[in-house]
């Protein structure tokens, strides 16, 4: 049978022929997962698939190659449920550092922070609120926390449309700064001029 003509359903049973699921157990096991694992279940079905999909890819004949094919299979299943294991662990951990930034804001705050509470104690938006000059810093307060359009802070600031595009430059300027991407501007100097 040719590579072409495989499909992932023939290769589902020929997962179930001739004890060839053991490749699926072997990895699973070999990653720590056994039967009493609570996503067992789930992967078994995502190992079953990716010897489907091995099944399928393999470039060789299947019954010229069987021993090269079960190793080949093998690492298929195994690097697939390798990966969804670093990605749920990943997402655990992201998931993690969230609700703990969450804990420290409300411990701080004494309840559970607002969104503009939070905009304010970004460390971004701090960094950049320092170096920017009072108008900018009211550009700032206004465009993210009262969320106005540019129209409605020139109208609320009296100045024109240019002045809000000059301090938006300036603004951004001094964002890229501080994120690193604008090592040759020095803004330290100028807010020492200002401070001092």
């Amino acid at each position: 049978m040719e590579n072409n003509e495989r499909t992932i359903k023939l290769g589902l049973e020929h997962l179930l022929e001739d004890g060839h699921e053991k490749i699926v157990y072997g990895a699973l096991k070999k990653l720590h997962i056994n039967t009493r694992s609570v996503e067992f279940d789930d992967f078994l079905q995502e190992a079953r698939l990716a010897y489907a999909k091995a099944y399928v890819r393999f470039p060789q004949d299947l019954q010229e190659n069987d021993r090269q094919f079960h190793g080949y299979a093998y690492q298929a299943v195994y690097w697939r449920v390798l990966d969804i294991i670093r990605y749920r662990q990943k997402e655990k951990d992201v998931q993690a550092v969230e609700l703990e930034d969450d804990e420290k804001q409300e411990a701080r705050w004494g309840h559970k922070p607002s969104w503009v509470e939070r905009i304010m104690s970004d460390q971004l938006f701090q960094e950049v609120y320092k170096l920017c000059t009072p108008a900018e810093k009211r550009f700032l307060k206004a465009c993210y926390v009262e969320q106005l359009s540019g129209a409605e802070i020139a109208r609320k600031e009296k100045v024109s449309r240019q002045s809000i595009y000059k301090w938006r430059k300036a603004v951004g300027k001094k964002a890229l700064y501080v994120i690193g991407k604008g090592e040759d501007m020095d803004y330290t100097k100028a807010l020492k001029k200002r401070t001092g």
